[in-house]
């Protein structure tokens, strides 16, 4: 229990800094969200709004959502905005505020948003970017269907025409042909891909290549010398991503190859233990979704290079197993309506680079083998992938021969996997530079390429280690546990070390005005991640950023070094916080403090990285935040 002959004193002083001093923390409007950000016209839609608001001297009343127009100007007010577990808000006083409000539009448009807030002693009104909620006219229900008879119709007369005609002259006929349809607006034809863009603006992708030449277009030992400052996956989960399985049996060997290999790999078990290939329609576009949840996903599928009707610009697109029935084209019908997806001339889905960029979970410094036709044509689809979070890629400049895409991979990834504890893993860049011959020799020829997100990820190996979302650019707890005896925790935009993001425990809402416990919890908060330690890392460092009313007698922030049974191995930091007894005044630490410990000792063993922080009920809030988790 505080002592209650230091209250008088110390909230006199208190008194002085809040009506003298000003503002202590960041002000302003941070990670602002709606949600959906799609409606359709005529249908009333509860939107949610949501934003990060810093609170020290903020006028509450003054956190509201306005419709505005393209250029930012108010239109009119939407609703106010809250923080106290009520109007959709999740968790009171986390300094999220969320406020909902319908929307019912008779016209097809783009409807903006934006979110507000003042405080006190400051003229300036701080304000969030414009949010976007995309208004569409639904599909008329017929629109699908004939795109799809005709993507089939063109698709039968192209393999007709084979029967007499030349590759070449078959592709110029149904070129052609599209052209003449009067449903077609545009047509574009790229070696063996034939875009379309039909009536209402949809997406459709025909492969135009001889069947009798298949290409894939369209469509626990410790090693002896792990070289110096290498990347491992972060997490051991595998994907081997194959929707034309059955199609044919020379589009198998990648897949059955990397069955095998990864499951007899000697330096990393990988998740499933026995590996499985997701094939045929289990290889869908919504498992697309998911690909975060795997540090290495192996993609088998046909790949091509077509017009975005939205960007008006060729992006590379890859084939899921997801046939395009009538309920899945109602489930993806604001996919096909913002061009984030198309149908094929064989009745399956596919998907461009913003299919990804909006619906992908965050991935975990996860290698990507795409086993696709024109898969590296450009970077378009590499470059969603690395903005998910993915650190190394491999993929083809045009179409390849299905022998040539097979040869080239197992050249790759065998020397990255070895079966034989005796024998080194290479890295990825070591693999890569000794593939002999990396072109292929048909026409135009296709090159097999290598995508980095940066420098120091050539040293990929595949080998159990490594922090995932150390810097917490992912937005959200990705790769890490948290829990607590109450809910302040988020991933918090307002107050980071480096980047957009940092991980933050406690409420931080309301200056210190006295004894109230309704004003802070009482208990602990914590998160924690479990990682084995790289035979080539020393230290383990993170930076950490504190305001409080308090002292460090009574509300902390603690950091561990733990086993994974929770015991402790190491302590960083230790009640940390305000010395003294001096609670009331404000007080930070001054800037970001930057912790290292020594981890060498747990080379190749699971430990655990431990934050946690206590609160003691009375009224006198704090805050830490802590951001690059990392390993040296």
């Amino acid at each position: 229990m505080k002592a209650t002959n230091f209250r008088r004193f110390f909230l006199a002083i208190f008194l002085i800094v809040i009506f003298v001093g000003s503002a202590f923390a960041d002000k302003g409007v941070f990670n602002a969200k709606v949600t959906p950000d799609e409606a359709f016209v005529n249908e009333p839609t509860t939107v949610t709004v949501t934003a990060e608001i810093g609170s020290e001297n903020l006028y509450i009343s003054s956190v509201r959502a306005y419709q505005v127009d393209e250029n930012g100007r108010p239109i009119s007010f939407l609703c106010q905005m809250y923080d106290d577990g009520t109007h959709g808000d999740k968790v009171e006083a986390d300094t999220i505020f969320t406020c909902q409000f319908t929307l019912d539009k008779p016209v097809e448009s783009t409807f903006y948003v934006r979110v507000t807030a003042a405080y006190r002693r400051d003229r300036n009104r701080y304000l969030s970017p414009q949010l976007k909620i995309q208004i569409y006219e639904p599909l008329p229900e017929d629109l699908v269907e004939n795109m799809r008879k005709d993507l089939q119709e063109l698709k039968d007369s192209f393999l007709s025409y084979l029967g007499n005609m030349s590759l070449q002259e078959a592709r110029q006929k149904i070129y052609e042909k599209a052209l003449s349809n009067p449903n077609i607006i545009s047509v574009d034809i790229d070696g063996g891909d034939l875009s379309i863009i039909y009536k209402g603006h949809l997406s459709g992708w025909i492969s135009l290549y001889d069947p009798e030449n298949p290409v894939d277009g369209i469509g626990d030992s410790v090693p002896l010398n792990l070289p110096e400052n290498y990347k491992s996956p972060g997490s051991d989960k595998l994907l081997i991503f194959a929707p034309g399985y059955s199609d044919s049996s020379p589009q198998n060997q990648i897949a059955d190859h990397a069955k095998n290999v990864f499951g007899n790999a000697a330096y990393i078990k990988f998740d499933p233990i026995n590996p499985v290939i997701t094939k045929d329609s289990s290889a869908s576009l919504s498992l697309v979704k998911d690909w975060g949840q795997y540090g290495t996903i192996i993609i088998h599928t046909h790949g091509g290079y077509i017009v975005n009707p939205k960007s008006h610009k060729k992006e590379v697109v890859l084939k899921t197993g997801t046939r395009a029935t009538y309920w899945k084209k109602i489930w993806y019908h604001f996919d096909l309506k913002a061009n984030r997806i198309g149908i094929t001339g064989d009745d399956r889905f596919y998907f461009f680079p913003s299919y990804i960029k909006k619906h992908s979970s965050a991935m975990k410094n996860t290698f990507v083998y795409l086993g696709a036709c024109k898969s590296m044509k450009d970077d378009s689809m590499w470059n969603v992938l690395k903005e998910k979070g993915a650190k190394i890629g491999f993929g083809w400049s045009e179409s390849v021969f299905r022998y040539f895409n097979t040869a080239k991979f197992r050249e790759l990834i065998d020397p990255m996997l070895p079966s034989n504890p005796t024998v080194d893993p290479v890295t990825a860049k070591e693999a890569y530079d000794n593939i002999n011959n990396k072109t292929s020799n048909n026409n135009p020829p296709a090159t097999f390429l290598m995508r980095v997100a940066s420098p120091a990820w050539e040293n990929f190996i595949f080998f159990e280690g490594g922090i995932i979302n150390g810097d917490f650019e992912t937005g959200d707890w990705t790769g890490w546990v948290h829990g607590g005896d109450y809910n302040y925790r988020i991933i918090a935009a307002s107050r980071k070390h480096n980047g957009s993001f940092s991980a933050a425990l406690g409420r931080w809402d309301t200056s210190y005005h006295g004894h109230d416990p309704t004003a802070e919890p009482y208990g602990y908060e914590w998160f924690y991640q479990d990682f084995v330690v790289p035979n080539n890392v020393t230290y383990l460092k993170f930076n950490w950023w504190m305001e409080t009313y308090d002292t460090a007698a009574w509300d902390w922030f603690d950091a561990y070094i733990k086993d994974t049974n929770g015991n402790t191995l190491i302590t960083i930091v230790s009640r940390g916080g305000k010395p003294g007894y001096n609670y009331g005044p404000y007080w930070t630490t001054g800037g970001w403090r930057e912790e290292t410990v020594d981890i060498s000792a747990y080379r190749g063993q699971k430990i655990r990285i431990y934050f946690d922080q206590r609160l003691d009920g009375w009224g006198d809030q704090q805050r830490v935040y802590i951001d690059d988790v990392r390993l040296e």
